[in-house]
């Protein structure tokens, strides 16, 4: 991600000739270059037919916020360690929100028009299906009873994770 890219320049390269920068926050002062594309990965956050390249964020989903860089840029920073040591990796299941939301996005994203569709756990399309699924609380406790039953507390810490 770039603080500012001058738009001159951007419609220099093929493809953006016609490009415009949406800039509600900074009255032109300022813009970010994002979302011009995702890696193609499975739930391990490692990148389509690579063995030893994982990722995580915007790279790795049309994803929107801290949160979720963090989540998937933790899992694909202990993947990768994992896979230069030679161990098994982790996926998260999909009975706990951010398992769930690696998976549920990987799917979408192989559909028609993807490139169109955000994903984050503070609203839009993933925010829906938090609360559908019953995901959706502020309850730390029930959060962390959910997560605790599916063996997955402080697996990040853990010399040796499941």
């Amino acid at each position: 991600m770039a603080p500012f890219y001058l738009l001159e320049k951007l419609r220099k390269i093929p493809g953006f000739e016609g490009a415009i920068i949406v800039d509600p926050y900074s009255g032109g002062k300022g813009n970010s270059v994002r979302y011009f594309s995702v890696a193609p990965r499975d739930n391990y956050m490692r990148v389509t037919g690579l063995e030893n390249l994982f990722v995580g964020g915007e790279k790795s989903g049309f994803f929107v916020g801290h949160t979720e860089a963090i989540c998937t840029g933790s899992l694909a920073g202990h993947n990768a360690a994992r896979n230069a040591i030679g161990m098994y990796l982790l996926q998260l299941p999909t009975s706990i929100a951010i398992g769930d939301f690696i998976s549920h996005a990987n799917q979408e994203l192989k559909e028609e028009n993807a490139d169109r569709l955000k994903f984050t756990f503070a609203g839009s399309i993933y925010f829906n299906r938090m609360k559908e699924l019953g995901f959706y609380t502020i309850d730390k406790k029930e959060i962390e009873n959910r997560v605790k039953r599916q063996g997955w507390k402080g697996f990040l810490i853990r010399k040796y994770c499941p």
